[in-house]
Order: structure tokens, then C-alpha cells, then sequence
């Protein structure tokens, strides 16, 4: 059986448990998730946004880790973060409506664009397709290889190849069920403040110049409450929905009569439509004590369902039952949790080895190599905050490094006002700003002769600046020319 974790974002951190026995296996801590896309991780890291500082925390993902890996800002402040191709490229919604693509390994900005009105609150990805959902209740596709070619587009703004604008209100969740949005095989899922989710069927297509789509809405859902979060399972049967009014399953599909004429064979079908809408009452209702659900996954075959309440607990249920198998309880998590995100687990926590090809028969020296316990190097460089243009080398214009101890300079500092030389003039210069500093209080004399006294020191300190770096060049030119004779006698 394979072993999978299940993430929490709360106030305090990062919490990272095991989905089947709900022990802590890792946290993250010292950032302040907000929203339902405030983390992401992959296979070995974690990105989180601060909520209260525009601020990238980077966590190693190993057992038993509290400490980020490194921590820098973002260029503007961040709302959501979405992590492509396994940790390659990192996404980044901003309040200002703007999306910015990285790659992780360079921390090269490849682009940033305009893409909502408002806030972008969610951020999706299947394939080499970017889905972004903002507080301008429109949902956008973009595919990645159109949107990050600076050659394609030049000077033009990036635009979506396909918008979907029926919602009213901010979009809250979106969800892409299955590889295949390109090709038109999969479909997309919104949620909003509307108290509706949406069922959409995407075709993408490509004109000989730039990609082109088109959407049909399939099924409209609507519930009592505001919806938070939904997730579908692989077999997109089934929509289950965190709402303000509880948690709720809706079957997509009934076993009835179909409706061509004379026929008499009943199967599934398929519920809502263009113009029906599927009330709550056709929903079924899980059981909770609290009444708000903030965040829900599901697990890898869609047999277990996580839900996580406003007042802080998560609770693991059977889909097939609706009953709750196990509660998990910590004190991190009262401090309010708002996303959940499940997957499977990393070999550092106990999952399979990326290495193991299944049906395969692997050489024997590889099959005995140990399972490492801890993962000591992660490919991610901190991320630019200037975007460069194409064929560029990678920008020094900004670069973030690890955390690291500044050292006490106090006793160093003492020590050189100690050993001043007052017979120089910056000696001399600095006493006597002092004094006329000193001497700057209320009722002694006149504004207009402070003012010429800081006029002619100022005049003074600029001689003084030119004559010290006349002679740090001097200086500068007698040691290079001394190590240069050096070198050549040896």
C-alpha cells in the first residue's frame, strides 16, 4: 500500500501528516498561510506565502523539519502559489492581478503578465495548461509555451486563449480532474462566492499561428452556502464541495432511462445542463458537527475524503459510507487551517523510490541502494524579482541567499572610534559636525545662521570626500602595482 500525506496550511505553519495513521511527519513554521492556494510542495520542497509580508518561505521536505531552507521576497505582493512540472517552474498570482512564471532551478523570472481585474485567488495546471481564477469572477486558460514566448507575443499582452465568465463573484477553487484539457479529453471545475460550481468542457486548438479554444458549460451545481474548496475524483463521477452550509457529495451521474426515443435501455446520466441547475437537494450531506468548512481533498483512488473545519480539526471520511474513519488533532491547527492538499508520499517520508520502475526488472545494484532518510539539496534558487528578456543571461540585478548569523560588530566599532587619528581631517570634519549638531536646539540663535554653518560644513565634508578618494585610488594603485612585481620575480 502506498503511503500518502495529507498538507494543512494554517496561521502557524505548514503541517504535513500521514494520511492513513494521522501522525506529524513534518512542519513548516514562521509563515502565516492565508487562502486556499497559499502553499504548494513537490516531491522536495514547499512553498508557502506569507500573509502578512510580500515573502517566499522555502521548506526542505523531510521528516521532522520546522526551519525554512531559505526565506526571500517577492517582487509585489502575493496571493497564491502553484507549483509546474514537478517543481520546474513555480507560478505566483498576485493581488494586483498579475501572474509570474519562474524556473526554479535558475530563479529566472521567464514572464509576468496582466491577467485579472482583481486579485488572481486560485491557480490550476494540467499539461502545459495554466488555469487562473480571480476576484473579477472570471476564469482564464492560458497555455504555458504561447504565454512565456517573448518572441510569439513581442510587445503584445499575453492573452487567454479561453475565459469563462459566468460566475458573479470571486472565483474561491478550481480543479482540473484529469490530464488532457489541450485535447479537449478533460474538463474544468469552479467554484465561487456565488454558491455555485461549474462544469466546463475546454477544446483547445491551434490555427497554424497561436492556440485558440472554446468552452461549453456542462452542469451547474448550486448550494446553500458559500463554496470554499471542491475536489473530484479521477473517474469524475462525483463533486464534493466545502461550503459555508457543510460539506457535500454530488453524484454527476444517475442510472435512468435514456432519452433518445424507443429505447429501453437505462444507464447513466448525466445530471444538469446548459440551462438546469443541480439544487442541494439532490446532494448528499456529510454529517459534521461544524457547520463551515474551510478546505477538503481527496486521496489518490478517491476513497477517502479530508475535510478541514474553520474551528481548526480534520476529519478523514469513507466516500463509499460518508462515515468518519479518524479525527486529527493538534494545537497548531487551532490557529484556523485554510488548505489542505493531499498526495503521494516522497521516499523521505516513507513513500516508494522515484527510481522504481513498476514491472520492470531493475539491476541488482540498484535495487540495494539504501532509501535516503533526508533529502540535503534542493534544486531551487531564489527567485528574481526583475523579469529579463528573451536570450538574456540570468539577472544579477537581484539575488536572495540562505538565512545566515550576522556577527556582532559592536566591539570592532568600539575599537575603531578608539584608535581615530583626530590630526586627520575626517577626524577633525566629524567633531566639529558633531558640535554643530550639539548645538542645534530651540533658542539658540537664529535658523538663518544654522543654516549656513550645515552649508559650509557640507561644502567641507565634499573637499574632504574628493581629497580621501584621491588617495584610496593612490592607495589602490600602489598595492596592485607592488603585487604585480611580486609576482613577476617569483
Amino acid at each position: 500500500m502506498f503511503t500518502e500525506i495529507v498538507a494543512a496550511g494554517t496561521k502557524a505553519g505548514v503541517q504535513i501528516y500521514d494520511l492513513r495513521r494521522g501522525t506529524k511527519l513534518a512542519q513548516g513554521l514562521g509563515v502565516s498561510v492565508n487562502g486556499r492556494y497559499g502553499f504548494d510542495l513537490c516531491d522536495s520542497w514547499v512553498a508557502a506565502v506569507d500573509e502578512k509580508k510580500p515573502l517566499c518561505h522555502i521548506y526542505m521536505l523531510n521528516r521532522g523539519d520546522t526551519g525554512e531552507k531559505f526565506t526571500f521576497p517577492f517582487p509585489e505582493e502575493i496571493a497564491c502559489v502553484h507549483v509546474l512540472d514537478s517543481g520546474a517552474y513555480l507560478a505566483a498570482g498576485a493581488k494586483s492581478g498579475r501572474i509570474i512564471v519562474w524556473a526554479t532551478a535558475s530563479g529566472r523570472m521567464l514572464r509576468s503578465w496582466d491577467a485579472h481585474y482583481g486579485a488572481v485567488t486560485s491557480l490550476s495546471s494540467s499539461e502545459g495548461v495554466l488555469v487562473s481564477g480571480g476576484e473579477d469572477a472570471a476564469v482564464h486558460v492560458w497555455v504555458l509555451s504561447q504565454a512565456l514566448d517573448h518572441f510569439a507575443t513581442r510587445d503584445s499582452a499575453v492573452t487567454p486563449v479561453v475565459s469563462l465568465t459566468d460566475h458573479t463573484l470571486a472565483i474561491t477553487a478550481l480543479h482540473l480532474a484529469r490530464p488532457g484539457v489541450i485535447s479537449g479529453r478533460g474538463r474544468i471545475y469552479t467554484a465561487s462566492k456565488d454558491h455555485t460550481c461549474k462544469q466546463w468542457r475546454v477544446r483547445i486548438e491551434h490555427d497554424g499561428e497561436c492556440y485558440v479554444g472554446r468552452a461549453e458549460l456542462l452542469a451547474t451545481l448550486l448550494y446553500p452556502g458559500l463554496v470554499n474548496d471542491i475536489a473530484v475524483d479521477k473517474g469524475e463521477t462525483r463533486v464534493f464541495a466545502a461550503t459555508a452550509a457543510g460539506l457535500f457529495q454530488t453524484n454527476l451521474f444517475t442510472y435512468g432511462r435514456s432519452d433518445l426515443e424507443d429505447s429501453t435501455e437505462t444507464g447513466p446520466v448525466a445530471l444538469g445542463g446548459t440551462s438546469d441547475a443541480v439544487l442541494s437537494e439532490h446532494c448528499d450531506r456529510y454529517p459534521t458537527a461544524d457547520r463551515s468548512i474551510a478546505a477538503l481533498c481527496l486521496n489518490f483512488d478517491g476513497s477517502l475524503l479530508v475535510s478541514a473545519s474553520e474551528a481548526g480539526d480534520i476529519r478523514v471520511w469513507d466516500t463509499a459510507s460518508r462515515q468518519c474513519l479518524r479525527t486529527i488533532n493538534d494545537k497548531q491547527l487551532g490557529t484556523g487551517i485554510t488548505q489542505l492538499s493531499s498526495r503521494l508520499a516522497p521516499p523521505q517520508l516513507g513513500g516508494p523510490r522515484a527510481s522504481i520502475d513498476m514491472g520492470l526488472l531493475r539491476p541488482e545494484i540498484i535495487a540495494e541502494q539504501p532509501v535516503p532518510h533526508k533529502i540535503s539539496s534542493i534544486s531551487f534558487t531564489p527567485l528574481q524579482r526583475i523579469a529579463q528578456g528573451a536570450g538574456s543571461k540570468t539577472s544579477t540585478a537581484f539575488e536572495a541567499s540562505v538565512k545566515q548569523r550576522l556577527f556582532d560588530v559592536t566591539r570592532d566599532m568600539a575599537h575603531f572610534e578608539n584608535t581615530l587619528n583626530v590630526s586627520i581631517p575626517y577626524g577633525q570634519t566629524s567633531r566639529a559636525d558633531v558640535g554643530v549638531l550639539e548645538g542645534l536646539q530651540p533658542g539658540n540663535g537664529s535658523s538663518e545662521r544654522q543654516i549656513v554653518e550645515l552649508l559650509q560644513q557640507v561644502e567641507r565634508l565634499q573637499k574632504h570626500h574628493v581629497r580621501t578618494r584621491r588617495l584610496n585610488d593612490e592607495l589602490y594603485q600602489g598595492a596592485v602595482t607592488e603585487w604585480l612585481g611580486a609576482r613577476q620575480k617569483s
